[in-house]
């Protein structure tokens, strides 16, 4: 029976996000057991791009604009979040991660290096430099 290695190869990479995700969670939990996927993506978001709008986050997200502004305005309640009017369209407001919103960001963000660290343990320096490039390769690939 002929293997479709492309299948297998895409079943992999999914199968090991799962595990990946699954592990963040856990360490998620232990950061702050109230913290949602979703308000992880929106912080890890916001962290890395200081200053975005809604509209960004929108895109980044894939949802709908109805169920990120429920997000935003959550975060906003909590204290994770701030914001600002963006300085060329006044409809828009620029996001921000508040103090404390850095604090779990900077938590999250170790907790990822710990997970990921972790997984990728047994896996040699110079593979996991080849895979690296592999995976911007088809990147590449796929954004063209």
């Amino acid at each position: 029976m002929p293997t479709n290695r492309p299948a297998q190869i895409f079943e992999a990479m999914h199968d090991l996000v799962h595990v990946y995700r699954a592990r963040m969670m856990e360490g998620v939990a232990s950061i702050h057991p109230e913290l949602t996927h979703n308000e992880v993506r929106a912080l890890m978001f916001v962290g890395r791009h200081p200053g975005a709008t809604q509209k960004e986050l929108v895109q980044h997200a894939s949802a709908d604009k109805a169920q990120i502004a429920r997000l935003v305005a959550l975060l906003l309640d909590k204290g994770w979040l701030q914001c600002a009017p963006h300085e060329h369209d006044k409809r828009s407001r620029c996001l921000h991660l508040s103090p404390q919103g850095q604090a779990l960001f900077n938590a999250v963000r170790q907790a990822r290096s710990t997970v990921a660290a972790d997984l990728l343990q047994p896996v040699p320096a110079a593979a996991q430099a080849q895979l690296m490039e592999l995976l911007e390769q088809l990147r590449g690939q796929l954004e063209r």
